[in-house]
């Protein structure tokens, strides 16, 4: 269909990075005597030719990372270098040296390319990707007349996804509305917020219609009782809609505790199916699974389709670094691609951070291709802007003895082969042959427990124990700060 076919062509844009290979793994403890950990870590006579001073070293060491190291120590008061309107400040301003042979125009053109704090809001060759996922909502739309859940975890992309969709299905006659839930709204004050959004010229007026006789009004919204109403009541109303098919559309959902507010939503799902009322729901969170965005409601579920969002594969990160530069008028070096690749995972949000800070590192010195000095900056800026629960989370897994031997062992988790939900086995980690020891078992459990600092979690299945990071964004945490303390970014 042509929605489908505008979004193929939106993120066909090709660029390097395709398949980039993984990172070559370290090995879990006891798993083999001398692996490719011990490795990255060069010549040290104190561990059998193994160093391990790696580990004083300061989170900004490097020469790249001394060039944020310099503009911190700047005892000038920081100041915005350029005004609302675009223009460069006066000629009393002096940008920060990050921003140093910056232009205005030029740095419009990055932020617009890379946008890790906030999702893609126009279909052109920046949005790249997630056609299967679109095309798979569309159908669960057009075709099965079906609600869609779409969850998956933190910066996959799916504000930027729903989005998409909010205009595809504008494109095609739908009128699509979309809100950010907040845990402040009630399932009352949403709905209003909708329904003040129809106008009244979508109403269907007739004899068997109970509100065929009101023909003053503005917006759906007037059609409701004043104060709280019932699930029934907002049925009844939307029921009136004709001439439309209404889109819905809650963003940032898993935001919303009340149980009260979830209870209706089930309620509203299964009246809007049950009447064929020419309305359908996107609800998009953060969640593993479906119970954890709506609860248990066996009742609902063949009015659902839920969609979960993978993370992207290597070619598509390649393609998104390639458009952003294209965009701005500079290139990546194939090998810093391909590390990026590494380093994200399949992570859209990782990739465009990493992106727009080693991106404006290159424009910085001057040149216009990004090499692996501009990398190792954008490492340093993203480990040092890092979360504060990820770091301390990461501190607490290695305050122990044997550090060694721990980071071996979470590098390992990081590099390990996972599925679409970021879930791994041990029998995986690098270097094993067959079942781990009873030592390795012994660390992933430990690191489960929240005065190790919770890193992992345990997904149990019959006859298995697998594991995944509990806070997926400390994958590539794990990596980015292994690589730049050993030396390999």
């Amino acid at each position: 269909m042509a929605d489908e076919r505008f979004v193929a062509e939106g993120g066909g844009i090709t660029g390097p990075g395709g398949g980039a290979p993984p990172m070559k793994p370290p090995q879990a403890p006891h798993l083999r005597p001398v692996g490719p950990a011990d490795a990255m870590r060069g010549p040290d006579p104190g561990r059998g030719g193994m160093a391990d001073d790696h580990r004083a070293r300061p989170l900004s060491a490097g020469p790249a990372a001394g060039r944020l190291a310099s503009a911190d120590t700047d005892m000038e008061m920081p100041r915005f270098t350029m005004s609302v309107n675009g223009g460069l400040r006066g000629p009393g301003a002096m940008a920060p040296a990050m921003l140093k042979g910056m232009t205005p125009e030029l740095n419009g053109l990055l932020r617009e390319a890379f946008t890790p704090t906030r999702p893609k809001q126009a279909l052109n060759s920046l949005f790249i990707g997630r056609t299967d996922t679109i095309r798979r909502v569309i159908s669960a739309i057009e075709e099965e007349r079906a609600h869609v859940i779409l969850f998956g975890d933190r910066g996959r992309g799916k504000t930027s996804v729903a989005n998409a969709i909010e205009k595809i299905a504008g494109e095609a006659g739908y009128l699509s509305l979309k809100l950010t839930c907040s845990a402040e709204l009630t399932f009352e004050d949403i709905f209003r917020h909708f329904l003040k959004k129809i106008p009244s010229t979508y109403y269907r007026s007739g004899l068997d219609n109970p509100y065929a006789s009101r023909r003053s009004f503005t917006s759906f919204n007037e059609l409701l009782p004043e104060g709280t109403f019932s699930v029934t009541e907002l049925n009844e109303v939307l029921s009136g809609i004709h001439a439309t098919h209404v889109l819905l559309i809650l963003d940032e959902y898993d935001r919303v505790t009340d149980e009260d507010f979830r209870n209706k939503l089930a309620e509203l799902f299964k009246n809007l199916t049950d009447s064929s009322i020419p309305v359908t729901l996107l609800v998009v969170g953060v969640a593993e699974n479906l119970d954890q965005l709506l609860g248990k409601h066996p009742s609902i579920q063949r009015s659902l389709v839920p969609v979960h969002l993978p993370l992207m594969t290597d070619q598509e990160i390649g393609r998104l670094l390639q458009a952003g530069a294209d965009n701005a008028g500079i290139s990546f070096a194939p090998d810093v691609v391909q590390r990026i690749c590494e380093f994200v995972r399949g992570l859209p949000y990782y990739a465009q951070l990493l992106g727009l800070h080693a991106a404006r590192s290159a424009v910085s010195r001057g040149g216009r291709v990004v090499e692996r000095e501009d990398l190792a900056y954008a490492v340093a800026r993203c480990l040092q802007e890092a979360e504060r629960g990820i770091v301390d989370s990461y501190a607490r897994a290695l305050a122990a003895e044997r550090r060694a031997e721990l980071e071996d062992l979470l590098l390992a988790a990081a590099l390990c082969p996972a599925d679409a939900y970021g879930t791994f086995n041990p029998t995986d980690l690098a270097g094993s042959v067959g079942e781990p020891s009873s030592e390795v078992f012994g660390i992933l459990e430990r690191l489960t427990r929240e005065d190790h600092g919770g890193v992992l979690e345990a997904v149990v299945e019959p006859g298995r124990t697998r594991y995944r990071f509990r806070n997926q964004m400390m994958r590539q945490y794990v990596l980015m700060r292994q690589a730049q303390e050993r030396g390999q970014i």
